[in-house]
């Protein structure tokens, strides 16, 4: 039946008096986790106009929230279950009020049975599921680099990433990882400078895929003889891990940046506050 409450609360959104604003404000903040849920209960959809002052009203909340949480996915079992987690929250603060991170875990394991039944090995290895992510040999590339818009923060946003099919060096990575961990393939990062890299054991080789250029394979030993900054230094970075404190890092400082280009300071404050928090923790 109709959410007769919520339709009222609705009506109200844009009514002249401010002590009515800031009590509907009160009442929407108090049930937005059920919010996107209850919507479905009105006898009609949002106007656009109602959408946005939903999302200015609740864009506060939302980030404070965040910021409040952000540190729990230290909580998670795993390297790939941290760096999931966060990522999730990364991706629902992104994708506006009515997202929500378990998103990305149900997105996740559809993209995963996809790959199984498409590719049909019986163990599917780490070149076949970066081919049938980024090399488009038979259907086109399901995942490219988004060489157009690459410093937009639709980038880090993974739910975006899986509806676009378009992404950055390290957020096409983690979809790479966290499929992987779905399938029994091992994926690590590599914190290569100015591109990320994935970094994987194949054929008993450390190899380095560069997803954002169609999944490209690379030895990491000819990488770090060829490289032009070629030293010491990089022989132990390609065969080095990066850490789930270094990613997240990353994700947070290309938000920042884009954050800055585009002028939205209260969320550049925001990508900082969290890189704070890491540091500090």
């Amino acid at each position: 039946m109709p959410d007769a409450q919520l339709s009222h609360l609705i009506r109200l959104l844009d009514d002249e008096s401010e002590v009515v604003r800031e009590a509907v404000k009160r009442q929407i903040e108090s049930m937005k986790k059920d919010l996107p849920d209850r919507l479905t209960l009105l006898d009609r959809p949002l106007t656009p106009e109602e959408d946005r002052i939903l999302g200015e009203l609740l864009a506060p909340s939302r980030r404070e929230d965040l910021e409040d949480n952000w540190m729990l996915w230290r909580e998670q079992a795993t390297a790939e279950a941290q760096i999931e987690w966060a990522l999730a929250q990364l991706s629902a603060f992104l994708s506006g009020w009515k997202s929500r991170p378990r998103e990305l875990t149900s997105r996740l394991d559809v993209m995963a049975g996809m790959a199984r039944e498409s590719i049909g090995s019986a163990q599917i290895n780490a070149r076949e599921l970066a081919d049938w992510l980024f090399a488009g040999r038979n259907e086109g590339a399901r995942l490219r680099g988004n060489s157009k818009d690459y410093y937009s923060p639709h980038n880090s946003n993974l739910l975006w990433v899986l509806d676009m099919g378009l992404g950055n060096p390290i957020s096409l990575c983690m979809v790479y990882r966290l499929l992987g961990a779905r399938l029994g393939i091992t994926v690590e990062g590599c914190n290569f400078p100015g591109h990320f890299l994935a970094r994987v054991v194949h054929d008993d080789d450390v190899w380095l895929v560069d997803c954002f250029n169609r999944g490209r394979f690379m030895l990491a030993a000819d990488v770090a003889r060829h490289h032009p900054a070629a030293n010491p230094a990089m022989e132990e970075l390609v065969h080095q891990t990066a850490s789930t404190e270094s990613i997240l890092l990353r994700f947070l400082r290309n938000l920042d940046d884009a954050f800055d280009k585009m002028g939205q300071m209260p969320e550049r404050q925001l990508m900082r506050r969290l890189g704070v928090k890491m540091m500090e923790g």
